[in-house]
């Protein structure tokens, strides 16, 4: 019978097929838990990107509103040092303007009501131009980046609001060129592979997505969302990977939400083998 199994953090909490896992993350102010490697046919774990040739490091963080911590935000840029920064629900108008030393930054604001946002803060070393993803369900900052000798890489910081069924159109739009894709944010989404036992539609919707697209997902052993009032942490903040095949991830306790940042580190040099889209699972 297919089934999803569950293994130790040591080893894994698996959902199909074998595969080469590095752990490329060794910041020693991280926890020592290994992501997850979900494979479906290959998910991992995280919330967090950093990139760094040739690994790839990226921070996304929801951050219900950065206009009254932007000086958390500069010296979290000094302390972890990320090549990439993933916001969501920046909670910003066009108006408003904040500047960050040796990072550039590309948003997208809510422009119907108030809340939302997105936006990429990357390092001036890092070639990289915008690439706006048509949506009307995700909330979406999207740039592409040039790195020596290695294919153009798109990177998407994500938020979707908890409301409504995300659509699989929407999932294509962002997955359906043949590039290297990073994907990371707040979906809103769960699922008990990743979410400790919870689970909700667009969890499944996500899953079975990735399942049948030959993606990964990248979320923490640890949750990254713990609500005000409430004994329920959960993981709503994660990475989804198109054409790489390793990674690690962490959620952070730092910065002033109810969200927690998450750390990514990719291999960017390693492509995804192909991988038998079979899901295997056990009582």
């Amino acid at each position: 019978m297919d089934h999803v199994r569950q293994t130790s953090q040591d080893v894994q909490r698996n959902l199909s097929t074998e595969g080469p896992f590095q752990k490329l993350l060794k910041m020693p102010r991280l926890t020592q838990q290994s992501s997850p490697r979900l494979k479906c046919p290959q998910l991992l774990k995280s919330n967090q990107i950093q990139i760094l040739p040739p690994n790839l490091s990226q921070d996304p963080w929801n951050a219900a509103g950065i206009k009254n911590k932007i000086n958390q935000l500069k010296y979290f840029l000094l302390d972890w040092k990320p090549d990439i920064l993933a916001l969501q629900e920046t909670h910003l108008n066009p108006g408003d303007r904040h500047k960050f030393p040796n990072y550039s930054s590309c948003r997208t604001d809510r422009l119907t009501h108030r809340g939302g946002g997105t936006a990429i803060l990357i390092r001036n070393s890092i070639d990289h131009h915008p690439t706006p993803v048509a949506s009307t369900t995700f909330e979406n900052t999207t740039v592409e980046i040039h790195l020596p000798n290695i294919t153009p890489i798109t990177i998407s910081s994500i938020y979707r609001p908890p409301h409504g069924s995300i659509s699989t159109l929407e999932l294509n739009n962002t997955f359906n060129s043949n590039s290297k894709c990073i994907t990371v944010g707040d979906f809103n989404a769960k699922y008990s592979s990743w979410s400790s036992g919870t689970w909700n539609s667009n969890g499944t919707i996500i899953h079975d997505y990735i399942c049948n697209n030959n993606l990964i997902l990248l979320a923490p052993c640890e949750p990254t969302h713990f609500p005000n009032h409430s004994n329920n942490p959960s993981t709503l903040d994660f990475g989804i990977l198109k054409n790489f095949s390793s990674g690690d991830t962490n959620s952070i306790n730092a910065l002033s939400s109810d969200h927690n940042p998450v750390y990514f580190e990719i291999d960017i040099n390693v492509n995804l083998p192909a991988i038998r889209k079979i899901i295997k699972t056990t009582n």
